[in-house]
């Protein structure tokens, strides 16, 4: 976190470099694979969406778009993780993003806190724990801005 407010750094759109966590003998797992993809957008009126995904994931067999198997279904949505809503900052550098549509349902109506500072054109975010698979994690995101 920073001890300066951000909001305005933080305005454009910006492209996922990494996404890890830190394991018990404290050894970074990079959560959706070393080549994970993303994009972050930030506009002036505190509008914000996220898309993380797995590159690798496995096609489907058709191309309908309600066509999958159950095991396609599964390791598509495994593989990604995207949400929209309103952001605003808190504190400085910490940044709350108010869920109003996510992939994952739970995440609705949900504050999200993230704590991020901006070190040129690079944004550093890490969250609270977060209940993953893993157990309760800190997650580490690297983001480059691409636009803004």
């Amino acid at each position: 976190m920073t001890n300066r407010f951000i909001k305005e750094e933080i305005v454009g759109t910006w492209k996922l470099l990494s996404w890890v966590y830190y394991d018990n003998d404290n050894k970074p797992v990079h959560y959706f694979g070393e080549s994970v993809e993303g994009i972050l957008m930030y506009d002036k009126s505190g509008l914000m969406n996220a898309q993380l995904m797995r590159p690798e994931r496995p096609l489907f067999n058709s191309t309908s778009i309600n066509s999958g198997t159950q095991e396609e279904i599964r390791m598509a949505f495994d593989g990604y993780l995207a949400y929209y809503g309103k952001y605003e900052e808190t504190r400085p550098g910490e940044i709350v993003h108010t869920v109003e549509g996510s992939l994952l349902p739970n995440w609705i109506g949900s504050k999200q806190v993230r704590y991020a500072r901006v070190e040129g054109d690079e944004l550093l975010i890490y969250t609270p724990p977060i209940p993953s698979q893993q157990g309760e994690v800190v997650f580490y995101l690297k983001w480059v801005r691409i636009s803004g």
